[in-house]
Order: structure tokens, then sequence, then C-alpha cells
């Protein structure tokens, strides 16, 4: 069970100590969770191989040692995130998937293959987030307000480009309890001359009420159309299908979690929220409660309006079509950029 105070072991030490002063920013901002949302995270990651490749090649090491390194930090992060996160396992996978072949090239080559890979997938999921950002901003444009749950980064670039068209809204946001969620939501609002209605997550029935509309990213999504996020989510689902208010879930394609359709189920995920519920309370009471919640909650695919997507508004019963090539056509995408095969 995720302990909901991050403390720095034996092994998380030793996977920062691969990294310079630059590069342990990144890895500090997953671990600790200083940036929310697996977009930031994916950024940490190439960051730190970057990072790591970048002072192989100063210090003249061996490409086998600069590989191991890289795969370690993999292996370390896939265990942290990838359980709970599968568009940084699938990226993961990606920038590190031909990196072996470079065990016996010479530094420089190996340095230069690890830069350009991971520029290449920055290029793309740039690409993806302004395409995502005008189709959602396209559903909003008419509306007066909605409600935002959980921190997306995705959704806040849409609250962006609407203070950008100089679109005033009302922006309903629940606090979540759990993750603390709503802030960022609360600053992007405020900066953008949004009126803000910030209240705890337990209300959300209330306010969805007054809402045009709903939007929530995704933590990931499988392709029958169920959306996993942070816990409380599927309350948001039930508020819109209650009301009849649309719920859309802007999100790229990397997020489509493939392991159900081969009989693999999610591991449920807990963490122990003691220190964040207990405080004030007497020592021998705190002892005396269990303090596990669930991560992550299933929102199902008929009480999602549709998902926006690199690739276009899609309703959930037509997202398993559009998935089906997905990752070998970014893997393609990403070697076609650096005229790798």
């Amino acid at each position: 069970m995720e302990s909901s105070t991050i403390i720095m072991t034996e092994e998380s030490t030793r996977i920062r100590n691969y990294l310079t002063k630059e590069g342990a920013e990144h890895f500090d901002d997953i671990y600790f969770k200083r940036k929310l949302g697996a977009t930031a995270n994916i950024r940490s990651l190439g960051g730190m191989y970057k990072d790591v490749a970048a002072q192989g090649a100063r210090r003249g090491s061996e490409s086998s040692k600069v590989i191991d390194e890289i795969l370690d930090i993999t292996a370390f992060f896939r265990r942290l995130r990838g359980d709970s996160s599968v568009a940084i396992a699938t990226a993961m996978d990606i920038l590190t998937g031909d990196i072996e072949k470079f065990r016996t090239y010479p530094i420089g080559e190996t340095a230069a293959y690890i830069e350009k890979v991971n520029e290449a997938y920055e290029e793309e999921a740039s690409s993806w987030e302004k395409v995502i950002k005008n189709y959602a901003y396209e559903i909003i444009k008419d509306k007066n307000s909605m409600l935002l749950y959980d921190y997306s980064s995705l959704v806040g670039d849409v609250i962006k480009e609407a203070s950008r068209e100089n679109h005033v809204m009302d922006l309903y946001i629940p606090e979540s309890r759990f993750l603390n969620g709503g802030l960022p939501f609360v600053r992007d609002g405020i900066q953008g001359k949004h009126r803000v209605h910030f209240f705890p997550d337990a209300a959300i029935m209330y306010y969805m009420k007054k809402a045009d509309l709903a939007m929530m990213g995704a933590e990931t999504f499988l392709p029958n159309g169920d959306m996993i996020n942070t816990i409380g989510s599927e309350l948001v689902g039930i508020a819109c299908r209650r009301y009849e208010k649309p719920l859309y879930i802007p999100t790229t394609l990397i997020k489509v979690d493939y392991r159900a359709t081969y009989g693999i189920r999610r591991k449920e995920l807990f963490r122990d929220l003691k220190d964040k519920m207990s405080e004030g309370w007497e020592i021998k009471l705190k002892d005396e409660v269990d303090f596990a919640c669930p991560n992550l909650d299933i929102v199902p695919p008929e009480n999602i309006t549709a998902y926006i997507t690199e690739r276009g508004v899609i309703p959930p019963a037509a997202l398993f079509s559009e998935c089906r090539s997905y990752v070998g056509d970014l893997r393609n995408k990403i070697y076609n950029r650096i005229n790798y095969r």
C-alpha cells in the first residue's frame, strides 16, 4: 500500500545518483509528485534519459554503462508508476525500445540516438496537445460554465485557450481531498479571469446541476470506453448522467490500456491516508483506524459523451478501432522523424 508520506529509500537514492543536479530535478518532479499528469511525467523521464546520455558522453563512458543506467531508471519508474499510468509505461517502451542495439556503439552515437528519439517523441506529443486543445475549445466556445475534476494539463490548456479568446466562464472546481488536484485549475482559472467556484468534492452532485458540461483528464482508458482516473471521478460521471450533462475526456491515445483484451486485470491500488486525514487526532486513536483508500475509479462508457483525442472527438463505442494500431503507428512516426529503422 502506498503511503501519503513520500520518503527517499535506498533504491530511489541509488537511481537519483545517476543524475546531474538538473537531471535530479526531473527525478524529484515524478518521485515527490511535484508535477501532476502523465504528460509532465513523461517529459521528466525523457529529461532523465537525456541527462544520463549527455553525462556519459562527457565522461567518455561505455555505451553499455549508459544503457544499463537508463534501463535501471525505466524499471524503477515502471514499478513506481506503471501500474497506475499505462501512458508512462508505453512511452518508456517507445523511448527505450531499441537502445539495446547500441551497447557496442561509440558513446557519441548512443547519446545522439537517445537525444533524437526523445526530441522526436516530444515533438509528436506537443502536436497532440495543440490538436486536442483546439477540438476541446470548439466544444466549449458557446458554453458558459463547466465542472473540472482532478488536474489535467490538457484540460488546463483548454481553460487557457478560453482566456486567450476572451471567453470568460464559471469554473466549478471540486477539490479532491485525496490528491489536492483542484488547486492547479484554480490558478489557471484566476489567471485567465474566469469566475472560479471552489468546493469539497462531496458537493459534486450539487454543483453539477449548475454547469453546462464536465471535463476530466484520464489516467488511463480501456478499448471498451472505460475511463480510469483519480477516486471521485465516477461520482462526476454519475452526476453528469443524472442531470443529463455532457462529460468529455480530453486525452492522448497513448493512454489506452490494451492489457484487458489479453485477460490481464488491473491491479487495485490503495493509498494509506493516515497522515492526510488524521491531523490532530490522538495517536492511540489513529492506530485503531484503517485509512486505506483506493487510488482510482472507473467511469463506465455509458456516462461519457466522448473522448477528445489527437484523432478527433471519439464516442466510447468507437475507441477500439481507433486505438488498435496506435502504438505501432506512433513508434513508426518517431523513427521516421529521426530517419531510424
